[in-house]
């Protein structure tokens, strides 16, 4: 069994990533610990931020609920303003150096969403400081496509458990229509990338040192 910590900028990322990997990786066994870097309180299209916050953290668990993933932190740094802070990275390495990950997954660093370059940056100063081994980093796709694809997961089997996941994001679907786009970009990347396998895929990159 294998120990996976995944860093997600906003309450949805996780599950629009990486959700169907998350979902067999906890089938297998291993332990799935996901920290929310910032609960996406400026996101609410016209809620207060205490508000969508609260909301966000909910589906948040829900979401998780659906699947399978019970260890959860929220760490509530600024929506919009996710920065590789010394406090940031402090916290990050302590995690790194008690948790000891295997794998972790975080959002690609060339993505378009200022935050998930931001969570990319932080991990890659908080591995710079750290001791011993070194976790195999992940690297997912949200708001932009990876060109460079060094690991592709089938996830056919979990995609359904998958789009509920993201459906539990009530307050972000009722604005972006992400589980049609997460269906279509799961299924481009089955078609095209997955070969042998089924009609669904996720695909990561690897941080490079």
């Amino acid at each position: 069994m294998s120990r996976i910590l995944v860093l997600s900028p906003h309450p949805d990322d996780e599950s629009i990533g990486c959700g169907g990997t998350l979902r067999g990786r906890v089938e297998d066994g291993d332990t799935v610990r996901v920290v929310f870097l910032t609960s996406g309180e400026k996101g609410g299209h016209g809620r207060s931020e205490a508000e969508t916050m609260r909301r966000r953290e909910q589906e948040a668990r829900a979401a998780a609920a659906i699947l399978g993933l019970s260890q959860l932190e929220f760490w509530r740094e600024p929506d919009g303003g996710l920065r590789a802070t010394a406090g940031a990275v402090r916290k990050l390495r302590g995690l790194l150096k008690t948790f000891r990950p295997d794998t972790v997954y975080v959002p690609h660093d060339r993505e378009m969403h200022p935050d998930h370059r931001g969570a990319a940056r932080l991990l890659r100063a908080a591995l710079a400081g750290s001791r011993g081994p070194r976790p195999d980093v992940l690297m997912f796709e949200v708001w932009a496509p990876l060109q460079r694809l060094d690991e592709i997961i089938d996830i056919s089997r979990h995609m359904e458990t998958k789009l509920r996941a993201v459906r539990a994001y009530g307050s972000q679907c009722a604005v972006v229509g992400f589980v049609e786009a997460v269906r279509g970009l799961n299924r481009y990347r089955g078609e095209m990338h997955s070969w042998p396998g089924g009609d669904y895929a996720e695909v990561f990159t690897r941080l490079r040192p």
